[in-house]
């Protein structure tokens, strides 16, 4: 057993034999090198927190909810207990470089279906093959509901902690949420599919508060617009090196890199996978600052030099407004398709909370399963969970003032 310190909790991550197997796998450690907010620390500069200490906050956070159920009488056997906290460990495992910033933009995958396949692959060695079938079940939603909602749902480990890790390094006080009292509230109902998540009522107003922080973090850290623009450019920046490299052009980049561009399935990507960091991909875009092709260059020089693209919302006709910026790009001699960026709140990982979801955060009042916001006094719940609708254009300065 060892205990790790981590400023998030007042108490010790402790790791046991088995994780302490997984975490010094170098596909594990591969994410000390992966920062979790991907680009956030060019507008919060101490957002540099990474993938490793969230998965083990995850973690962490299964495992006192396990023993919290297991305090209060109910059955959960040790397999369970080990395939859970494995699970909530190895979420992340799948993540390429800087995190959701470049999802489906190096590769046509989710960080899902390339974590499933390095967990088939690369930790069959250290686990036995029915935990690898429990957090693949865990995955993919066939087990027992609780197990998957504590993993993947409206309120589980991954967000209580990613919201208060996030807060915490970017400075700013949102998601302060009381994840403790979330933890002593919680129980587990007998529903028509087996065993799920809820909270009882002394937990709702801890469970308020932590939908309050999503919602700010959201519009302030995973929303905000400058965080959004320079997105924007990494996505132009591989979107044209893909178009170059697909046309025959001879552009230098990485064979790791290549050849999970390359991959035409999550398995292929999974050797070549472990070589992928966020000190790869900016080596890779400081060398591409002295590429031939203008476009690539001029990217890659705004990314490392931290020359963002300007975000215009569209208040107007979409279609017009295109057009205007289009012909001011061809003027300055940008090419729009590359230059000219169109971005909503759907397009990013994070979501603010849908009391409409199958997966609505469930109150257990007096014997019967409720939603959070039709029992609590005040309607905040269902004011901030309605649809906000912002689209943003994204170009470089010089065209607004052109």
């Amino acid at each position: 057993m060892k205990h790790i310190r981590d400023p998030i909790y007042s108490e010790f991550i402790e790791l046991d034999d088995l994780s302490l197997k997984i975490i010094s796998n170098p596909y594990f450690q591969r994410m000390r090198r992966i920062k979790h907010l991907g680009l956030a620390d060019y507008i919060y500069p101490g957002a540099t927190h990474t993938r490793f200490s969230h998965m083990l906050g995850a973690y962490h956070l299964a495992t006192k909810f396990i023993r919290e159920f297991r305090s209060k009488g109910e059955d959960i056997s040790d397999y369970d207990y080990d395939t859970i906290r494995l699970a909530a460990l190895l979420h992340d495992i799948g993540h390429t470089s800087l995190s959701h910033a470049l999802e489906y933009t190096l590769m046509p995958f989710t960080h899902e279906e390339i974590g499933k396949a390095i967990i088939k692959s690369v930790f069959g060695n250290i686990l036995q093959k029915e935990l690898i079938d429990g957090i693949i079940d865990i995955f993919e939603r066939r087990s027992e509901p609780f197990k998957y909602q504590l993993i993947e749902s409206q309120m589980d480990v991954d967000r209580l902690d990613y919201l208060r890790r996030d807060a915490y390094y970017c400075g700013v006080d949102y998601g302060m949420i009381d994840v403790e009292r979330i933890i002593r509230s919680s129980t587990l109902f007998k529903g028509a599919n087996g065993r799920e998540f809820v909270i009882t009522t002394k937990g709702i107003f801890a469970a308020e508060s932590y939908i309050i922080a999503r919602y700010l973090m959201y519009w302030s850290v995973y929303y905000h617009k400058t965080n959004i623009g320079f997105q924007s450019i990494l996505f132009s920046l591989f979107k044209r090196f893909k178009d170059l490299i697909s046309k025959g052009v001879d552009v230098w980049a990485p064979r790791f890199l290549k050849m999970c561009i390359n991959a035409k399935t999550p398995e292929e990507v999974v050797p070549y996978i472990l070589h992928i960091d966020d000190s790869l991909v900016f080596y890779t875009i400081q060398v591409w600052q002295e590429e031939r092709d203008k476009i690539l260059s001029d990217l890659a020089k705004r990314l490392i030099n931290r020359v963002r693209f300007k975000a215009v919302e569209v208040k107007e006709d979409f279609v017009e407004m295109y057009r205007n910026l289009s012909e001011k790009c061809e003027k300055l001699g940008y090419d729009p398709k590359y230059y000219i960026i169109e971005r909503t709140p759907k397009d990013i990982a994070y979501s603010p909370y849908n009391p409409n979801s199958e997966e609505h955060i469930k109150v257990l009042v007096n014997g019967k399963l409720m939603e959070l916001s039709s029992i609590l006094p005040t309607d905040t719940l269902k004011s901030l969970s309605r649809e906000v609708y912002k689209r943003y254009i994204f170009v470089p300065e010089e065209v607004i003032l052109s």
